[in-house]
């Protein structure tokens, strides 16, 4: 954590909410930009990259929720945005509305309970992805033409995690795997982790949490305990 972010945590104050979690200011300490305070979110990240994949879901969600009927929205929508009429029947999310997210991204606020901030975090934000996480958490996919060894300990984890009775030579695994491994029931006796597991593993980190869950992700524990260093 960078000395800016260390002072601004320091004059935060924390309150549990419904079983979540929000951060307001002690006393009259000065507000902080929403994109600041955003970083105390486990399970969520702000949008800013323009094509960033989850933009699309983001505006359809803001564009909803101006909606007078199934096929009809209101005039003027809450941010003022400038072609507004123009584009609000549409599903892609357009340049005015990443560059509103990202003036509202600046904002300063007193807490994450603030409209503004949970306008932003609705409106602007996506789940973070596996590989976010692992690399927050200090952990990294391991590497598909090397770490062999790694390799061949992480698919024995695998392999026992599927077993349905017995072990060693006699065990007896389930018929179908957690991940459903192309070619499962032909590379089960193997101790070489196979190329289409290495690939699952792959497949798997460029997936989103639960950000309700984060860190408690099922399928982020998995792709770290298995695929990861």
């Amino acid at each position: 954590m960078d000395v800016k972010m260390m002072g601004a945590v320091g004059s935060l104050g924390a309150a549990a909410t419904g079983g979540g979690f929000y951060l307001a200011f002690k006393g009259n300490q000065n507000p902080i930009s929403i994109s600041e305070l955003f970083k105390q979110e486990k399970g969520m990240k702000l949008m800013t990259e323009d094509n960033d994949a989850k933009w699309n879901e983001a505006w359809v969600r803001y564009r909803d929720d101006h909606k007078i009927t199934d096929n009809t929205y209101k005039d003027e929508d809450s941010w003022g945005i400038s072609n507004w009429k123009e584009k609000r029947s549409g599903g892609d999310a357009f340049a005015e509305f990443k560059q509103e997210c990202e003036k509202k991204a600046k904002v300063a606020v007193q807490d994450t309970k603030s409209q503004e901030y949970q306008n932003v975090k609705k409106y602007c934000s996506r789940p973070k992805k596996i590989s976010e996480l692992l690399s927050e958490a200090g952990r990294v996919l391991l590497d598909k033409s090397k770490d062999t060894e790694l390799w061949n300990k992480s698919w024995s984890n695998y392999k026992l995690v599927n077993v349905e009775s017995g072990s060693g030579t006699s065990a007896k695994y389930k018929a179908a795997d957690t991940w459903t491994v192309t070619g499962w029931e032909s590379k089960r006796s193997s101790d070489t982790a196979p190329e289409e597991y290495k690939t699952q593993c792959e497949t798997k980190v460029g997936g989103y949490v639960d950000p309700e869950k984060a860190f408690e992700d099922e399928t982020f524990k998995q792709v770290k305990s298995w695929c990861t260093k």
